[in-house]
């Protein structure tokens, strides 16, 4: 049996090859909103502006006692940006007080990998997901730091991400802006309806 390998390892690795097929903004399509419910989200319903790819891994997740966690993930690219969405099932309350920091950490260890000296991450309050359960660790976020556009050339990437929790579920969802052309901007009105998607219907 393969050894898990850590979330933000893994992490990296997927944005490097998410990085390289957004090369060409021109051929990113614009954005087709459809409604998307994942397997295994505790009933969590999203919206995503581009078809998502889905994968699951079983990954150690810094910050995270109790051994790996199977990890979901979905991504799409549109508009010159990747729409993200990470989650995992804690198991118990305790695991789920550290999975938020852990992703949280995870994604703030990724962006801040290539040059650490001019990254930054502004903790920008509690996120505000339809549904989701008070939680001290649901918060949104917004960093500056590099992504890898090939193995060994990066830029500068904005991110909006927002971690909450529902059961014993945590997510985090997030949206990979770059330096490219056409590109859409840290305040695009795009981003605050992504975020608007996610909900638990009661």
């Amino acid at each position: 049996m393969h050894p898990a390998i850590s979330f933000s390892s893994a992490l990296r690795q997927t944005l490097i090859g998410i990085s390289l097929l957004m090369g060409l903004s021109a051929c990113s399509p614009s954005l087709n909103w459809r409604e998307v419910r994942p397997a295994d989200a505790d009933g969590l319903v999203a919206l995503f502006p581009c078809k998502p790819d889905t994968a699951q891994r079983e990954l150690a997740v810094p910050g995270l006692a109790g051994g790996p966690a199977t990890v979901h993930l979905l991504r799409c690219d549109a508009h010159g940006a990747t729409w993200a969405l990470s989650y995992l099932h804690a198991g118990t309350p305790e695991r789920l007080r550290q999975a938020l920091p852990a992703l949280d950490q995870a994604l703030w260890d990724n962006v801040s990998a290539g040059d650490s000296a001019h990254a930054g991450r502004q903790a920008l309050g509690p996120s505000k997901i339809t549904g989701a359960a008070s939680h001290p660790g649901a918060l949104t976020w917004r960093l500056q730091g590099t992504r890898p556009i090939s193995t060994d050339q990066a830029e500068t990437v904005h991110v909006t991400a927002w971690s909450f929790a529902h059961g014993l579920t945590a997510f985090q969802a997030s949206v990979w802006q770059g330096a490219t052309p056409g590109s859409l901007q840290v305040d695009d009105p795009a981003v605050e309806a992504f975020v608007e998607g996610f909900n638990f219907p009661r």
